[in-house]
């Protein structure tokens, strides 16, 4: 436009046009940074930087999750309300974490229930920064570790019939009925995913083939689509003593059938059995949190990647908190 290179708007824009340097000098930018504090000679040193401290978007649901920008991981709480970011903190240690969410101090009274996924260094830092909040891992993690178990019942039969093609170039009759069938398996692997009530008619004609060939697919798949029934947000009504029994009774169907890929996922899901449950008590997840990440992976996107590192994130803050 007007033939000015793009460099040079962009050098107008971060030093003249947006508030960065006046937010600096004015202390807006970087207010606080954590504390480093050393053991043996007791110096506290400046650590990192929080991007993003705002008390005002604590809300009654949080959400905590990290988050790779640039070549850095950080960690982002957001209100699972509003979407809004209270804090970002360039960190995912756990003690960091903590030190960053000691800062809100009272405030974190106000948190009811807070999701997450199943990274332990998250779920102890809930359970010590906000000891009255429900802690909610988040059903969509839940269910993909449901769903991989499935599409691992797919990938093992796959991996047996290929093992009984017959070696070399030449094919016999029964290499084509093989191959037919590992055709078949690579065609329902995303319907696998699915509610059957989302697949095409194609889609059920090619289900069908593989779970009349397969019948160990087709159980595995059954007992996904009972665990994510149980999973519905329709359920929370539900006593949680009628929710833990029809859970216990799942894991006694998955015992049961004889598929051994399962047998792992139960065990995680016992493992966290009462943050699982607790979806029940309000329905909590991490939708908003995981639309938040997409919004700044297109925001990202949208300016070439993180090229100057502090800007993007002053922009970032900006925009989402």
């Amino acid at each position: 436009m007007f033939d000015i290179q793009p460099k040079t708007l962009y050098r107008w824009y971060r030093n003249h046009l947006s508030d960065y340097k006046p937010d600096i000098e004015q202390g807006k930018w970087h207010p606080k940074y954590l504390e480093h504090v050393e053991v043996q000679t007791g110096e506290i040193t400046r650590g990192k930087p929080l991007y993003v401290f705002d008390r005002g978007n604590i809300g009654k649901k949080m959400s905590i999750d990290d988050k790779a920008i640039g070549h850095e991981g950080f960690t982002i709480m957001s209100n699972a309300e509003t979407g809004k970011i209270a804090l970002m903190v360039e960190s995912c240690k756990s003690q960091e974490v903590a030190d960053a969410l000691g800062l809100f101090a009272g405030d974190l009274d106000k948190v009811q229930s807070i999701s997450c996924d199943m990274a332990a260094g998250y779920l102890s830092v809930c359970a010590e920064a906000l000891p009255r909040a429900n802690v909610v891992i988040d059903k969509f993690h839940v269910m993909q570790h449901v769903y991989d178990a499935v599409l691992d019942v797919r990938s093992n039969l796959k991996k047996k019939l290929a093992e009984r093609l017959s070696k070399g170039k030449s094919r016999t009759a029964e290499d084509g009925e093989i191959l037919q069938k590992i055709d078949v398996l690579k065609r329902c692997r995303y319907r696998l995913t699915q509610s059957a009530d989302k697949w095409s008619e194609a889609g059920k004609e090619v289900m069908a083939e593989a779970f009349a060939a397969h019948k160990e697919l087709q159980t595995a798949y059954l007992l996904s689509q009972h665990f994510k029934s149980w999973y519905s947000k329709e359920n929370c009504t539900k006593p949680i003593t009628t929710i833990a029994s029809e859970l216990h009774e799942w894991y006694r169907e998955v015992k049961l059938c004889g598929v051994p890929e399962l047998n792992s996922t139960v065990r995680m899901i016992r493992k966290h059995e009462d943050e699982i449950i607790n979806f029940f008590h309000g329905g909590q997840t991490s939708a908003r949190a995981e639309r938040l990440n997409g919004k700044i992976n297109r925001f990202i996107a949208g300016s070439y990647g993180v090229k100057d590192k502090d800007f993007a994130l002053y922009r970032i803050a900006k925009y989402f908190s």
